[in-house]
């Protein structure tokens, strides 16, 4: 039974104050107790009890996370949703929304948490650390992909992938895209890489712009250890970074380190449809998601 809920909302998307309202007279009409995040406090949506607190917190008590914004917003709830194993509905407020369930209009179809009319997809993630001289100096989660680029727009890199300890490939280019299967639809995608379908849990990776034939995209065991180390090319330098969020710069002889992640995302499915209708909407070229 659904008794908690945090309402997460992106304090910057068109329409916000107006979702927020109605999805918080949808709780409020089925008994739910409202947590929402101190800075959202800002929307002042009267007439209705909530309690404002820290996120974390939040979380913590929370049956059900539902995120009002993109895809995005979605990211950046995700590691802690998971470590709380709170389960996520997204209402897509941005462009896309591969991972929203709903589109503005149907935000009236919240209500079927509360009949037990849903489902959970569990989205695997991917924990990513920097070792240098053996030491970890930095650790993220991702639950859409690793990336490691180039910092440099006119210089390229050398990377060399090394799977259990196997050296995979080695070229030179712009970078490399580490992706679960739920972030194979999104840069991934763009840089040519293969869409995989959730439940599918592999690891795929993506040259970006490869200076070498032969470098292709490949798909790993979710079981395997993924190392990558990169070196400049012409005064080329690296960075890494998880789900977008800025990270370290690489130096020489660092080593980033890519695992399956303990915890999993669990995003919740309130219509009957399956991945490769949600594909064929959102990538088709007159997509409303976009």
């Amino acid at each position: 039974m659904i008794k908690h809920v945090l309402l997460s909302p992106n304090l910057r998307k068109r329409g916000i104050s107006d979702a927020v309202r109605q999805t918080c007279e949808i709780l409020a009409a089925h008994g739910a107790h409202i947590l929402m995040p101190r800075e959202a406090a800002m929307l002042e949506v009267d007439g209705l009890h909530m309690d404002y607190m820290d996120q974390e917190i939040a979380a913590e008590q929370a049956d059900v996370i539902i995120v009002l914004g993109g895809d995005g917003t979605i990211l950046r709830i995700a590691g802690l949703a998971a470590r709380t194993g709170t389960p996520i509905l997204g209402v897509n407020m941005g462009h896309v929304g591969f991972m929203t369930e709903l589109e503005p209009g149907e935000i009236d179809l919240i209500a079927r948490l509360f009949t037990d009319d849903y489902v959970i997809d569990d989205r695997m993630m991917l924990s990513v650390a920097v070792e240098r001289e053996g030491t970890p100096v930095f650790r993220d989660i991702a639950l859409n992909e690793v990336m490691i680029s180039k910092n440099q727009p006119f210089h390229i890199i050398r990377i060399e992938l090394w799977s259990d300890g196997e050296l995979v490939t080695d070229y030179k280019g712009d970078g490399m895209i580490i992706a679960t299967p739920t972030g194979t639809t999104a840069y991934s995608h763009s840089a040519g890489g293969p869409i995989i379908e959730p439940t599918a849990e592999n690891i795929a990776v993506t040259p970006v712009c490869p200076f070498t034939i032969g470098a292709k995209p490949l798909v790993f065991s979710p079981h395997r250890t993924l190392t990558v180390r990169t070196s400049g090319v012409d005064g080329g330098a690296s960075c890494v970074s998880a789900d977008g969020k800025d990270g370290p710069e690489m130096r020489p002889g660092d080593l980033v380190v890519i695992r399956r992640a303990p915890d999993a995302v669990r995003l919740i499915r309130v219509k009957n449809r399956n991945f490769y209708q949600v594909l064929r909407h959102k990538l088709s070229d007159g997509g409303e998601g976009r």
